[in-house]
Formats: structure tokens, sequence, C-alpha cells
């Protein structure tokens, strides 16, 4: 299915029937990404976001900025006449789906976040990391997709995916090359850790019930759940055994069994 918002194309596919759940996959991936996923009674309304899969990439950055990624995604929504939903994100798409459940709070049943910030906190570490987006940005654009594949998946954070299938590990691969050089640019300028905004003193005001899921391996990603524990009481922080940063690649069963075990729970 195409949307268009503000003459900007969407792609989004819709599964099944149910309650509706809005799926936010991360940088440099696209919807696809959830197709291991299956949820009995639910829709699952999967999204390729701005830059990404088969959505436009415009090489204007205004269009990759939080709040008109946000206000696009509520249109979005609006066009498919949904009025109350669960949304999931995992790593850059749980950052948006934070700033999203914290814009539109009224509309949201639950939020469904995987191996996500809630953005750098503290001058000296929000410079460092504009600088390292830069960075990354400017090397995208002179070397290329084939580089950034290799870059990025050769990142520590991911060495637990090198363990998976090779028809897996060809699929991620895959999802990565399909990529252009200035949308991948144009979203680390515009929505990167380093631009992003520091939410977590917002957390706590969340009012909907939270799932945080993070990986045995993702140590980062570990603490961040453990702290968003502590920031709101809604919150559930469930580690799942033997994944990194991907637990929904690494291990969809598990990835299942606790999300509909939480969207159960959530619903009485």
């Amino acid at each position: 299915m195409i949307f268009e918002i503000e003459s900007i194309k969407y792609h989004l596919q819709i599964i099944g029937e149910g309650k509706p759940i809005v799926f936010l996959h991360g940088f440099s991936e696209n919807l696809s990404t959830w197709d291991f996923i299956k949820l009995e009674g639910y829709q699952l309304i999967l999204v390729d976001l701005i830059g990404h899969g088969k959505s436009d990439k415009p090489y204007r950055r205004k269009y990759y900025r939080l709040k008109v990624m946000v206000k696009h995604l509520n249109q979005l929504i609006f066009q498919l006449g949904l009025k109350k939903y669960s949304i999931a994100g995992y790593s850059m798409g749980g950052r948006i789906a934070l700033a999203y459940a914290l814009a539109y709070p009224g509309e949201i049943d639950t939020l469904i976040l995987e191996s996500a910030s809630y953005g750098e906190c503290g001058f000296e570490n929000r410079l460092k990391r504009r600088r390292d987006d830069s960075n990354l940005a400017k090397n995208i654009r002179e070397n290329g997709i084939i580089w950034f594949n290799q870059y990025w998946s050769s990142l520590s954070i991911f060495a637990s995916q090198r363990k998976l299938p090779k028809t897996i590990t060809d699929e991620i691969s895959n999802r990565r090359l399909s990529n252009v050089p200035h949308a991948l640019s144009n979203t680390l300028l515009c929505t990167g850790q380093g631009i992003f905004p520091c939410l977590k003193n917002q957390i706590a005001g969340l009012p909907m019930p939270i799932l945080y899921i993070s990986g045995e391996f993702d140590e980062k990603y570990r603490q961040t759940g453990s702290e968003f524990e502590k920031l709101n009481t809604n919150v559930k922080h469930v580690i799942i055994a033997g994944c990194g940063h991907n637990t929904h690649i690494e291990n969809p069963g598990a990835f299942e069994k606790i999300l509909k075990q939480f969207l159960e729970g959530a619903a009485t």
C-alpha cells in the first residue's frame, strides 16, 4: 500500500486482522525485517520509514526531521482510520515510537520498544555523537552502500548475528544494500542519536503499558531497559537469552511469545 503525505509517498504493508499494532524498523532496515513475526488476533501495520524500503527518499532534509516524521506517521495512521492502536519499534524505530507516544499518548494502547534509546543526554555526549553521526554520514556519501554494509555488519553490537543461518544474514545484508547513500546520510543527520532529543525526563509521564525488550548480549540496551523500568512503573523489561541487539530476528519465537503475553496482560 502507498500513501501520500505532503507529496511524499510512504509504503505500508498490513498483515492479519484484530487489534492494530504499528511496527517501525531500524536504521538501514525496512518493513521486511518483521517478516518472521506472526501475531494471531492482531493486525500488523508495517511501515517503511522515510528514506527506507519502498518509501520515498527525498534529497531535502526537512522530511527526515523528527517532528515531520512523527507528524507524517500520525497522518498515515489517520488515513487508515485508526483511533486506538499499539506502536512498536526496533532500535531507531523504537526511538521514533517513543517520541510518537509522547506526542500522541491518548491514541496509544501500548508501547513496545526493542533495543531502543531515549536519546543521548548531556552536552558532551550529544556533541560527540553528532560528530560521529556526521562522520558516518559523510563516509556513506563518499564510499557508498557496499562500504556501509561491510562497516555496519562489522560493528560489535551485531556480533551475535554472525551465528545466524546464511539465509537470514543474507536477507539482513540485502536490506542494507537496498539503501541509497543520501537517504541514510540524511537520516543520520536529522534523526540520528546525536540530534535526537534527550527524552529521558519525559518517560515518567507516559500513561500506557510499556514493554521494553533487550538481548542478553546487548549490554548497553540491557542497561537502558533497566533504566526505563526505574523511570516509569508502567514499564516491563524482558531480556531474551542468547540474543544481541536484534532480538526479533535472532529469536523470533521468543520475541512473539513475550509480545503476546504482554499484550494479553495489558488487555485485562
